[in-house]
């Protein structure tokens, strides 16, 4: 469905050319000689009527005032009379200038039109900003105030600086001179408090701040950003604001659902006025800001992006802030969309919590919001909700056909894509623009290589950051286990293997809701293989290995950690990669009662991790040396627990001649029965006295014996503090 109305909810910009450099500088310069001249000219007739008295013969600061602004030397009347002829020439010439622009818009042209602006209430911007842009007018300023105590600029100020420019006329032949004069003076007043009102543009959209105080004393000041704006200067805003641009029109999107239509007509149904706020929720890629940067293109807007994590959670005024780089948004152009706030309200951080759900409700402009799946929406009622589910594997089938029909990809496995990666439009479209851009017109032989590796380097990418990519991993033939574990293990892989059988073609998927995923518990004491079989399980199974990083994953900022767990489980889910916690108790441990704010993070932790296993579609291996310290929760909601045994006699003999590889020079003579009968060792340290022993033969240039390997098993009691090699190492 297509419209063709306008986003009014958007505000939609004008299609008007921007000037050119030159145009810019010259206009500018201008307007600030029209607010000097103004500045002179309230000066020249303060001193004329008396209100800036002579002091010893010499006008107060004269010499100083007339070499900044380029006054001509003369008495009170004579510099009244001049400043007025200059102020005449520059309001003049500033109409003039803008009048040659055939209709080019400066940037303070386009801040005019997109806030509304009268021209009085440009002129006060104008004013205000002067002391920033024009330093002398700071001092100038200040010798018109002639109070030390006063603020730089304020209302009062403003009324002496452009009375003579916007007061209304009156007929002289029907008003009393000093009657009407009063009368311009009170209505003037009564229309620059009104553009000072908080309701007004330039204090609504936060163009002008007022400090607390007593109007007409109340300082004003003006965002530094908005004087580079004006000035057309490269913009400084930490890089917290970043500009978004659409890459296809919002009919070339792929959009399940009525998401189009409920956006569209939304946003042409409000009007401009109105608090836009548009929410999407989806996982990473799911194509939610791509769909916010085609509609605000439909706007002539690009998306500024802000993501609150790049604002340090310890600022103060932490929500002042981020009102005020919403407020910078809008002064460029955009459309400001926020990202990051999950980590915020998933942590108890009340006021900060409440200070923020403040600032989004209060920000003047349209608003969007970009959110995880489920997560709570930090804004009053009156929004539009869009959630993008993730595709299933026939929508994942079209989003690839379309993608790569989009850059000329061909020859491509589109099912077996689809089958793979669960990632939705937004990475499918990433990693065939980036492919096509690499590759231009010199197409390699085949693309499904080079699209998988990509793919495979966007999931790695995410993963990167909180888990570490195993790519030595053991097989079948490495392992030795007793049968029933054997049974359990090759049970799991096939409950993978067959999932889609079972929740797609038989229709489980709508009747099992939670608990979908497969999850695993290994238990058991060190060196019993259980690191090692997940390695096994995904190398049989064709998946990818990532040991998760517990202190990469944890964070002292409240809220982080829960933001890292569902960066991790999503891209799990999207890759089909299998997640390995070793050494898991840290993270699932039990919770405890709360004594203190780190007992309940730590259970706002666990809480999360409980959640977020319920709706978890992935693959994730579990391995603990201690069993009873895993909540009981969670063992509830695991699909397999399995227990590795301490081997036995006959199992540590089968580990001693698989440790020991068939391109070692060993004798024939060494009694693995004997070194099983003799050593109470499991797995590892059987494996790690294979290793010592091989160092051993080599640094005595022979070939392996039973003395090298007995040699080993003895540093390895040795190095754990045992005295003898009688006892049991596990």
């Amino acid at each position: 469905m297509s419209y063709d109305l306008p986003l009014s909810g958007f505000a939609p910009l004008p299609a008007i050319p921007a000037a050119f450099a030159d145009e810019v500088a010259v206009d500018l310069a201008a307007r600030f000689e029209w607010i000097a001249s103004a500045a002179y000219y309230a000066l020249a007739t303060l001193w004329d009527r008396g209100k800036l008295v002579r002091d010893i013969g010499e006008l107060p600061h004269e010499l100083e005032v007339e070499g900044m602004l380029g006054a001509i030397a003369g008495n009170a009347a004579e510099q009244y009379t001049y400043a007025r002829r200059q102020l005449q020439h520059w309001q003049q010439r500033s109409h003039e200038i803008a009048s040659v622009r055939y209709g080019r818009q400066t940037p303070l042209d386009r801040i005019t039109t997109d806030f509304g602006l009268s021209p009085l209430a440009q002129a006060v911007l104008l004013a205000v900003a002067a002391p920033r842009v024009r330093g002398e007018l700071a001092r100038v300023y200040r010798m018109i105030s002639n109070d030390r105590g006063r603020p730089s600029c304020d209302e009062a100020m403003l009324r002496v600086l452009l009375i003579e420019l916007f007061a209304p006329t009156f007929d002289a032949d029907d008003a009393d001179p000093e009657a009407a004069a009063l009368a311009r003076a009170t209505l003037f007043h009564q229309q620059l408090s009104a553009e000072l009102d908080t309701d007004a543009p330039l204090r609504k959209f936060g163009l002008i701040r007022m400090d607390d105080g007593i109007r007409p004393y109340a300082a004003l000041t003006v965002d530094a950003m908005l004087t580079q704006l004006i000035s057309e200067h490269i913009v400084d805003d930490n890089g917290v604001v970043r500009p978004r641009f659409a890459d296809r029109d919002l009919d070339e999107l792929f959009l399940p659902g009525d998401q189009r239509t409920r956006a569209l007509e939304y946003l042409t149904a409000v009007p401009a006025d109105h608090r836009v706020r548009l929410v999407v929720r989806g996982r990473t890629g799911s194509g939610r800001r791509t769909l916010l940067c085609s509609l605000a293109a439909r706007a002539g807007r690009p998306l500024g992006l802000i993501d609150v994590g790049t604002i340090p959670r310890d600022t103060p005024d932490f929500a002042d802030e981020l009102a005020q780089q919403l407020r910078r948004a809008l002064f460029r152009g955009m459309v400001p969309c926020v990202s990051g706030l999950e980590a915020l309200f998933a942590s108890d951080e009340t006021a900060l919590k409440r200070d923020v759900a403040a600032a989004l409700t209060r920000h003047p402009g349209p608003l969007c919001i970009r959110l995880p799946t489920e997560t709570p929406i930090p804004l009053t009622p009156g929004y539009l909700r869009l959630d993008f589910d993730p595709p299933t594997e026939i929508d994942r089938v079209a989003i690839w056909q379309n993608a790569l029909e989009r850059y000329a990809l061909d020859d491509v496995a589109v099912d077996e894509l689809a089958a793979r990666n669960r990632i939705g439009p937004g990475i499918v479209n990433r990693v065939c623009e980036d492919l096509a851009m690499h590759h231009g017109i010199d197409s390699p032989p085949s693309w499904q290589p080079l699209i998988e590796t990509a793919v495979s380097q966007h999931l790695q990418n995410r993963l990167g950051n909180t888990a570490t990519h195993i790519t030595r991993r053991a097989s079948w033939a490495d392992i030795v286990l007793p049968e029933d574990i054997l049974d359990s293990l090759i049970e799991l892989t096939a409950r993978v293997r067959h999932r889609k059988t079972v929740f797609e073609t038989w229709g489980f998927d709508k009747t099992i809701t939670t608990s979908r995923g497969i999850t695993a518990l290994f238990s058991g004491t060190p060196g019993t293989g259980k690191t090692m079989v997940a390695g096994v399980l995904a190398r049989d199974l064709g998946l990818e290995l990532f040991r998760v990083d517990v202190s990469r994953l944890t964070s002292k900022w409240i809220g982080e950690t829960e933001k890292n767990l569902a960066s991790l489980f999503d891209a799990a889910e999207d890759g089909q990669v299998m997640l390995l916690f070793d050494e898991c108790d840290s993270l699932f441990a039990k919770r405890t009662e709360v004594k203190n704010s780190s007992d309940r993070h730590a259970n706002m932790q666990v809480n999360y991790l409980l959640q977020r296993l319920d709706t978890f579609e992935g693959i994730a291996i579990l391995t603990t040396n201690f069993a009873t310290s895993i909540d009981p929760a969670f063992k509830r909601r695991l699909t397999y627990r399995v227990t590795f045994p301490f081997p036995d006699e006959t199992m540590r003999e089968q580990l001693w001649r698989t440790m020991l590889p068939r391109d070692l020079p060993m004798a024939d003579n060494i009694d693995f029965a004997e070194l099983a009968r003799r050593f109470r060792m499991s797995g590892g340290y059987i494996r790690n006295a294979a290793l010592r022993a091989a160092f051993f033969a080599a640094e005595d240039a022979s070939i392996l014996t039973q003395a090298h390997i007995e040699r080993a098993v003895k540093a390895e009691f040795t190095a754990i503090g045992k005295l003898g090699d009688t006892g049991t190492l596990e």
